[in-house]
């Protein structure tokens, strides 16, 4: 299995709440040439999950129409506060599939230690849009492989 793990892109620093946080006009545009420039590395993503903030549902919208992808679906399960351990437990629903899941600070870099080193010890935090594909013949921890950074 090959899926994506994605930190939203820039967003504003303050809004009604956290949630509300929109995307800011930079990090829009940024985002749109990055999706862009990497439209062919990306092509095997059929799917994207992302969490239910305004900030990911904007840069899920913004990939999806730059890959070309028709399934979104929305997840509380990769919210910033959200138990890393059920985030990974539920790509189990998407073996068959090749996600790309928008999700936050800190748990997309929980989630990447846990798949990859098996513990959060020692996470590698994401830039704004980072992208990283990890492989695994299974979604649990420790059994992941970090092919790239994008």
């Amino acid at each position: 299995m090959n899926f994506y793990l994605m930190r939203h892109a820039e967003a504003e620093l303050f809004a009604e709440s956290d949630a509300k946080r929109s995307l800011t006009e930079s990090g829009r545009l940024r985002l749109q040439a990055k999706a862009a420039d990497l439209r062919d590395a990306l092509a095997s993503v059929d799917c994207i999950v992302h969490s239910p903030y305004l900030r990911t549902r904007q840069t899920a919208e913004i990939m999806a129409d730059t890959l070309g992808v028709q399934v979104l679906a929305e997840s509380p399960l990769w919210t910033p506060e959200a138990a890393p351990m059920e985030a990974i437990e539920s790509l189990e629903g998407y073996v068959e599939r090749t996600p790309l899941v928008i999700t936050h600070m800190p748990i997309v870099a929980l989630v990447e230690a846990l798949l990859i080193e098996g513990g959060t010890r020692y996470p590698a935090g994401f830039n704004c849009a980072e992208i990283a594909l990890i492989e695994a013949d299974w979604p649990a921890a420790g059994l992941g492989v970090l092919k790239r950074r994008y």
